[in-house]
Formats: C-alpha cells, sequence, structure tokens
C-alpha cells in the first residue's frame, strides 16, 4: 500500500463546530485489530488512564488535535459485539447510547472482515455517526486480499477509511473524516438490518411498549428478542412488565429462537457484503497458519515455549552480566570519590549517604537495570509478533491441570514482569471465581525485581553458565508448582465449579517493530526503575541505622542483629538465619529491597553481595533464600492492586497463602535437601 492513499470519501475540510466542550469520539473494535495502535496515533502523549465507574476495566482518554480542532477520544474495551455478555459489551454499548459521542470511529481489520463486521453491524444499528477505519490493508494485501472501500462504503453506510496504523498511513484521511462527520449537522439514522418477515412484525408488535428517552425502541426490542439479561433486568428495574411479557408470549409462540435467528441474519448480510466487497486468492494458506502448524503444535508447541523461556534466561545472564559491570564500575568511582570528600564529615552522616543510600543506588542498577531491559526487549518482541496468544493455546492443558483456565496464561506470563499488571490482567478470565483464582496465585509468579535477585545470587553460588541458567528455572518451576497447588485447593475447597472452555483469538503474525518494542522496553523499564527508586532511599537509611546502631555497639549488638537473633527460632525452620529473615520484613513493601538489605547487612557493596555470602551461606542454603523470596509475600503495590480487584479480604487472604505457601515449601526444599546430603 502506497503512502497516499486513496479515501473511500470525502475528506475536505469542514468548519470548525461552535460547540460548548470537546467533541467526543468513541473508539471502539475487536481485540487485536490495532485498535490501540490508532489510539496512540490519534492522541499522542495527550492520555491517561483509570477504571470504567463501578467496573476492573481500563478506561483511556486521550485529547485528539488538528489544529484549532479538539475532540476527547475514549478507547472503548475491545470486544466482539454488544450482547451483554461482559463487562467490556456492556461499557461499549453504554458509553455509545447514554454518553452519545459525536462520532464511533469503528477499527475494523481488513484481513478479517467476516468476524469484524459482526461489531460493525451492531453498532450502527445504534448510531449512524460512525467510520470504518480499515485497518492491516498492508497485510491484506499481502495476503493477497482486494477490498472495494467505495462498495463497502455503500453497503455500510459510512465513511470507510484505509490504513496501515503501524506505518502512520490514513491516520490524517482518519482524523479529517472524525471532524467533518463530527461538524455535519444532519446527523445520519442509525443503519436498520431487516430480519425479516417474522422478526420485524415481533419488533413492531413490542416497539410500543418500548418508548423512551435514552434507549432507541427498535434497538431495544431486538435485545429483548435476544433474551439480553442486562436489558430485561434494566426493563424490570423499571417497572416495565408489559414489555417484558409480551416478549416472553412472543418467544414462546415461535417455533424457533429469536436468538439464533437474528444472528443468522446479521451473518448473512455479513456474507452478502464480503461477497461483494473481498476478492482473495483461492486456496491460499498464509504464513500465519503454516507458522502455527509448529509453534501449536500437540508436540512440539511446549518444547518451543520452553526454548523462547530458557533463552530469556540465558539471555539475562549473558547479555545483562557486560552491561552491569560497566554501571558497577561506574557507580564505584562515584562512590570512591563520595568516601574521599566526606572524608572529614561525621562517621553516620558519612556511612548513611555513602554505604547506605549510594551503596544501595548501585545495586538497584548493577542487579536491575539489565536485567528489566533485556527481558522487556523479549517480552515486547513476543508481544509484537503475536507469539502470546500461541503461548496460551499451548499452555491450556497444563493450565487445566494447574487448575486454572487457558487465559490465565497471559496474566501470569505478564507476572513475571510485574506481579501489578498480572494481577489486573486476570480481568480476561471469564467466570468470577476464575478471576479470584486467577489473582490470587498470580503473586507466587516471580516478578522482575525478584527475578533481579534471583539473577543476582545465583551466579555467587552456581556460576554463569548453564548450570545457573538450570537452578533458575527449577525455582520457576517450584513457583509454578505452588501455583497449581493453591489453585487446585481453591478448586476443591472454596470454589466448587466446572471447568470452563479456552476461546481464544490467534492474531496473525506480524513483523515487529522496532519503535513498538523499544517503546514499551523504555516505558516499562523507567517504570521499575522509577518505583524501585522510590522505596530505595529511606530504606537504605533504615537499613543502614539497624546494623550501625547503637552507635559504638559491636557488629553483634546492633538492632539489626538483635532483631535476627529473635527471628532465629523460626528462620531455622526454612534453613535461613534470623539475620537473612529479617530482610524479608524489610523488603515486604517492594522485593527489590532484598538487594539493598543484603548489601548493607553482611558488608555494603558489592563484595557484601558476592563474597560475603558465598562465605556464611551454603549452596542449600542460597537455594532456600530464594525459593522463600519468591513466595513469600506480595508486594505493597500487588496488595493494593488485589485489593482493587478482588476485594480487602481476599488480598490479605492471598497474603496468607502466600507466606504458608512460601515457607512450607522452602522448609520441605531446604530439609529434602538435607536429608539427600545436599547441605
Amino acid at each position: 500500500m502506497t503512502a497516499n492513499m486513496i479515501a473511500c470519501h470525502d475528506t475536505t475540510p469542514g468548519p470548525v463546530l461552535k460547540k460548548e466542550g470537546l467533541l467526543s469520539i468513541g473508539l471502539a473494535g475487536n481485540p487485536n485489530t490495532g485498535k490501540s495502535t490508532i489510539f496512540n496515533a490519534l492522541t499522542g502523549l495527550n492520555q491517561h488512564t483509570g477504571n470504567w465507574p463501578g467496573k476492573t476495566v481500563e478506561r483511556k482518554e486521550g485529547e485528539l488535535r488538528q489544529g484549532q480542532r479538539k475532540a476527547r477520544v475514549v478507547d472503548l474495551p475491545g470486544t466482539y459485539g454488544l450482547t451483554a455478555v461482559s463487562a467490556e459489551e456492556v461499557i461499549a454499548r453504554n458509553f455509545i447510547i447514554q454518553d452519545k459521542p459525536d462520532v464511533v470511529g469503528l477499527v475494523v481489520d481488513a484481513t478479517n472482515l467476516e468476524r469484524n463486521l459482526y461489531l460493525v453491524l451492531q453498532v450502527l444499528e445504534l448510531t449512524g455517526q460512525a467510520v470504518i477505519a480499515l485497518n492491516l490493508m498492508d497485510e491484506a494485501r499481502r495476503n493477497g486480499f482486494i477490498i472495494d472501500c467505495d462498495r463497502l462504503s455503500e453497503r455500510l453506510g459510512v465513511p470507510v477509511v484505509p490504513m496501515a496504523a503501524l506505518k502512520k498511513q490514513g491516520v490524517p484521511e482518519l482524523v479529517e473524516t472524525i471532524f467533518t462527520l463530527a461538524e455535519n449537522p444532519a446527523q445520519p439514522a442509525p443503519r436498520q438490518l431487516n430480519y425479516g418477515p417474522a422478526i420485524e412484525q415481533a419488533i413492531a408488535e413490542l416497539e410500543p411498549f418500548l418508548q423512551n428517552k435514552i434507549y432507541p425502541a427498535r434497538w431495544l426490542a431486538v435485545k429483548l428478542l435476544e433474551n439480553d439479561q442486562a436489558i430485561i433486568e434494566d426493563l424490570r428495574s423499571s417497572g416495565n412488565t408489559v414489555a417484558l411479557e409480551k416478549a416472553a408470549a412472543l418467544t414462546a409462540a415461535s417455533e424457533d429462537s429469536y436468538e439464533i435467528l437474528i444472528a443468522e441474519k446479521r451473518f448473512e448480510e455479513i456474507g452478502q457484503i464480503v461477497d461483494e466487497v473481498l476478492q482473495r486468492p483461492a486456496n491460499r494458506v498464509n504464513l500465519s497458519e503454516k507458522i502455527d502448524r509448529v509453534t501449536t503444535h500437540r508436540v512440539f508447541g511446549l518444547p518451543i515455549l520452553a526454548l523462547f523461556a530458557t533463552f530469556t534466561l540465558w539471555a539475562i545472564y549473558n547479555l545483562a552480566g557486560p552491561v552491569s559491570e560497566f554501571i558497577d564500575g561506574v557507580f564505584q568511582a562515584g562512590i570512591d570519590w563520595s568516601r574521599e570528600m566526606l572524608s572529614g564529615a561525621p562517621w553516620w552522616l558519612r556511612g548513611v549517604l555513602v554505604d547506605g543510600i549510594l551503596t544501595g543506588i548501585q545495586q538497584i542498577f548493577v542487579f536491575l537495570f539489565a536485567v528489566l531491559v533485556v527481558f522487556f526487549l523479549i517480552y515486547g518482541l513476543l508481544e509484537d509478533v503475536g507469539y502470546l496468544a500461541r503461548g496460551a493455546f499451548v499452555l491450556d492443558r497444563l493450565m487445566r491441570w494447574l487448575g486454572l483456565p487457558g487465559k490465565a496464561f497471559m496474566t501470569l506470563f505478564a507476572s513475571y514482569g510485574c506481579n501489578i499488571p498480572g494481577v489486573m490482567g486476570a480481568r480476561i478470565v471469564d467466570g468470577e471465581q476464575d478471576r479470584i483464582i486467577t489473582a490470587v496465585v498470580t503473586p507466587l509468579i516471580p516478578c522482575s525485581a525478584r527475578i533481579a535477585v534471583i539473577t543476582a545470587i545465583v551466579p555467587i553460588f552456581f556460576g554463569f553458565g548453564w548450570q545457573a541458567t538450570l537452578v533458575t528455572l527449577f525455582i520457576f518451576t517450584l513457583s509454578l508448582v505452588a501455583v497449581a497447588l493453591v489453585a487446585r485447593l481453591l478448586k476443591k475447597s472454596v470454589f466448587k465449579n466446572k471447568e470452563s472452555g479456552l476461546v481464544l483469538e490467534l492474531p496473525d503474525y506480524r513483523m515487529p517493530s522496532a519503535y513498538n518494542i523499544l517503546r514499551s522496553t523504555v516505558t516499562r523499564t523507567i517504570s521499575a526503575m522509577k518505583r524501585a527508586l522510590l522505596f530505595f532511599p529511606p530504606f537504605a537509611v533504615v537499613i543502614w541505622v539497624m546494623f550501625n546502631f547503637p552507635a559504638g555497639a559491636d557488629q553483634t549488638a546492633t538492632w539489626g542483629m538483635q532483631l535476627g537473633n529473635l527471628l532465629d527460632p523460626l528462620a531455622g525452620l526454612i534453613g535461613l538465619s534470623g539475620k537473612a529473615l529479617a530482610g524479608f520484613i524489610v523488603a515486604a513493601p517492594a522485593k527489590e529491597l532484598s538487594l539493598l538489605y543484603l548489601g548493607v547487612a553482611y558488608g555494603g557493596g558489592e563484595d557484601g553481595v558476592a563474597q560475603v555470602l558465598g562465605m556464611v551461606w551454603s549452596p542449600l542454603q542460597a537455594l532456600a533464600f530464594l525459593v522463600f523470596l519468591t513466595l513469600y509475600a506480595p508486594c505493597l503495590g500487588t496488595v493494593m492492586a488485589l485489593t482493587a480487584e478482588v476485594g480487602k479480604k481476599w488480598a490479605w487472604r492471598t497474603v496468607g497463602i502466600c507466606l504458608a505457601t512460601g515457607t512450607l515449601m522452602t522448609a520441605l526444599l531446604y530439609w529434602g535437601g538435607k536429608l539427600l546430603g545436599l547441605g
């Protein structure tokens, strides 16, 4: 597709609308159509996120600007239809009906018109103020598809803008079309699909009982015939029992299900439209289908996924290492200079600033920064290519064995970056009980902060080669075993529900965009580093004071060691010292603090973490420490996310579940290792 695409309609600029406040634009579409890419292209950095009122579904808004023209753009949740099956569908349709946006932008995947047009037809029954953003036209052409945009526009009765949003093609035309539509005082009526004599007769009989100021009467009649439970509840709560009784009578008198007949009529209309506007090559299997024959194969799919996971760990150890060494050298020079400059300062001030704060910041950059960059680069690449959905498909049977639905893979994989979006991602899981279980087990997955601690300590005892990779994989496997045990226990005790099936769309593979990958890597890395640096300075002071006061006291008499002595009996149950266990209390707000604690508590600096730990811990104790760190408790931010998603009760239950699981599994690991002579 060329950069100067021919629009399917007139895009001559219109007059600026003299209207109080901003124009309102709703952006709707199926998942995986590039809707977020178009939203970002329209709004740039002028956007913010939140939740829809009363829902745990993310709300994204931004401002579209073209000269003096401005509009508020709302990115509606991705959905396949407007029947009230999910919270996303209810939000999308209520926004269109109740907020009455000036224009609805419908993002359509040009490579899959049939699937996307089902939502389009439903939206057009609500409003005629719409524009079709026909995205991924470059991929459609690559697959040999020829789409007649002019004819598609005629059949739907709304403008159609061909686009390739990743390449910024069609964005100016879409912007101009949006403002032209919004500024047109003669707004077109909603498109009415003829459902055939029987259904049209039923609609006509219901409409007189459904007159109101919010919903179109015809649309309400169709929803009643479709047995839409949300609409039925709304009518029941408003006291409109006459319409409900009439709909029930019509449904009982019909030999066929109105719901099925309406869906069939929509698909029939879609088939006719597609036949008219789309030419496709005969007997052509696209590249994505060929690749999926291998990546989603029953035998080869799981080893391929394991290969990606192993490569990620190998890259962390072998690519992040040199970067960390360079950063360490730079910081060490700065610390040495600072110590010399503060040689005449009071010992406590020098200690707090150099051995506490600067040493702590050094460790967060040395052990966390490079790991985050490598991890998020690989994560962003797999995400951009389209492999993550395949991972969910491949792991569906394993997820079921773990006691989780297949979609839970997406949230668990995201949790390796950070547990907070992992918990929030549980929203995609169907069913309230499965959603709670997924959110509860998510903190058992090691996030990037814990991965950084693991990859910092493992080489001290197991080197940097494949042995370190295998040990790290062992820790990750134990976390998945913990996930399985907790999920299955909850399924058998608290939530005794049936297994849910996996319905998952596999988007076409796409060439990765370096810009998208780098942007997501930078954004995620900065977010994680900002969070770590927010906690580090104050906790660095606390930890340094713990192990240097009372002033002049012997090291064994400091407050930190006294706390460690009190914890020794408990710590002994899992093979650790009380001094090490005290670190888990300090690191409860943020797991990155473990590195800071170890550095300060065991002598400070790189020598404190690497050389001293190597002398005071055995490899089995190091493994016990890392397993307990992985499982023992969610960080403060994750607890807050759990509270928002599943409520305060389940948030604190999760803390207890994690603590019990971490203690049990660490104790079994340590004492089992001792019995085998590994201690």
